[in-house]
């Protein structure tokens, strides 16, 4: 099973790869927030002949509770805000770079878990990090 999410994984990166220079292209002519607005329009498109065929998912879903419910609207609020900054950097900076300063976020997802859920660090997280930020500098400063 770890095989297949580590296959999952790699094909978001490819995707997303592939969406950052594509969306390069589209906010030439457009700004990000239009580009915010169609595709989640056409995700919310794309995926409810999903939840029609199976519908329990999304009822467990809408009755997972208060806290689930709110947590799940944060992140939505979370997510429109992300995608503006990286639709933002990528009309301002291309792809390319936009993607290397985006590329830092398993740092804060480290960060993040850390103090909201009290998961543990390790010397590995430090490491890490340091090669993130270091390789991402390189880039920047010599590319």
């Amino acid at each position: 099973m770890r095989s297949i999410g580590l296959i999952y994984a790699t094909l978001a990166a490819v995707t997303w790869g592939l969406v950052y220079t594509i969306d390069q292209k589209i906010l030439d002519k457009v700004s990000p927030a239009p580009l915010i607005f169609i595709t989640s329009l056409l995700v919310v498109i794309l995926s409810m002949p999903i939840m029609m065929i199976d519908p329990r998912p999304l009822k467990i879903l809408l009755n997972s509770g208060k806290l689930n419910l709110g947590l799940i609207v944060l992140t939505v609020l979370l997510t429109t805000l992300a995608n503006f900054f990286i639709f933002s950097g990528i009309k301002i900076l291309g792809a390319s770079t936009a993607s290397i300063f985006e590329i830092a976020y398993p740092f804060f997802v480290i960060l993040f878990s850390f103090l909201l859920y009290k998961t543990s660090l390790n010397i590995y997280f430090f490491f890490g990090s340091v090669l993130i930020f270091l390789g991402s500098f390189i880039i920047i400063k010599f590319v």
